[in-house]
């Protein structure tokens, strides 16, 4: 296959080169109400990576991110856990033959981490791709968690655009007595 970045023949989705010079994390920290949220990309850097999780393509794009980036930080981050912690992709509803955010939490496996898949399920299942804030408060994703209370969990998602998903899980999440201790997503929108 060829290097989406450089079009070079790799046999990865991105060849080492692009890998070493292109997608270095710049890591950020957002605040969505109490819930600080980890970014590793610049959205306007990787913005056609991540608009792939429309095509089959994405799976392997988010394969990589996942494997390459989300799995880096989770297992430098568990090594200083006193106590293991779970770790929940929002929504893992598959669309294009796959679910973009179980490829990157799949990968989020660590001595001190457990992932929990298809736990936090959206009960809307509107796109909010494009749309208004008014529009994301005015059709909430109405989450529902299957999962243990008494836990401490990593929320995982793709992108932060204006934090309505991820305060939304966050606070049912809560309210379900599960401890959230930070959201991990690939890329800020802002």
């Amino acid at each position: 296959m060829r290097c989406l970045s450089c079009g070079k023949w790799s046999l990865s989705v991105i060849c080492k080169v692009c890998h070493k010079e292109l997608f270095i994390p710049t890591i950020s920290t957002r605040k969505i109400g109490t819930l600080d949220v980890i970014t590793l990309f610049k959205y306007q850097n990787i913005e056609p990576f991540l608009l792939t999780k429309h095509y089959p393509l994405g799976y392997r794009v988010f394969k990589y991110f996942g494997k390459q980036h989300i799995a880096l930080f989770l297992r430098t981050f568990a090594k200083g856990l006193d106590e293991p912690a779970k770790v929940i992709a929002i929504d893992e509803q598959v669309t294009s033959g796959y679910s973009h955010t179980a490829l990157l939490s799949h990968y989020a496996k660590a001595p001190n981490l457990k992932v929990l898949h298809n736990v936090l399920v959206s009960q809307n299942r509107v796109n909010y791709a494009g749309k208004s804030l008014k529009f994301r408060l005015e059709n909430p994703r109405n989450f529902k968690y299957s999962g243990h209370s008494n836990i401490d969990v990593i929320l995982i998602d793709d992108i932060i655009t204006t934090g309505t998903t991820l305060s939304e899980a966050h606070q049912i999440l809560t309210q379900s007595g599960v401890n959230v201790l930070f959201a991990l997503t690939i890329a800020d929108a802002r």
